[in-house]
């Protein structure tokens, strides 16, 4: 039986976050769901989504939560 192997995306070649996907990770990290950060931020739901997916491509993580844990180990956060 071959055992399987996980495979964590690649980050993509311009890995820098932007300012609104900083603070939106910044608001998932507090516990902030999509909607609520767009009802704080005055944006649509899925404006939040975009940034979210692109964050997570950027850092070349699985989910919204890595992308959060990844860019508060790496100190994109600062003090929360």
């Amino acid at each position: 039986m071959e055992s399987a192997r996980l495979v964590s995306p690649q980050p993509s070649q311009s890995s820098a976050l932007t300012k609104r996907e900083i603070e939106i990770l910044k608001w998932s990290a507090k516990g902030k769901t999509a909607s609520d950060i767009a009802i704080i931020l005055r944006l649509k739901e899925r404006t939040i989504h975009f940034h979210i997916a692109s964050a997570i491509q950027k850092l070349g993580v699985c989910n919204k939560t890595a992308a959060a844990v990844q860019a508060a180990l790496s100190g994109v956060f600062g003090p929360l």
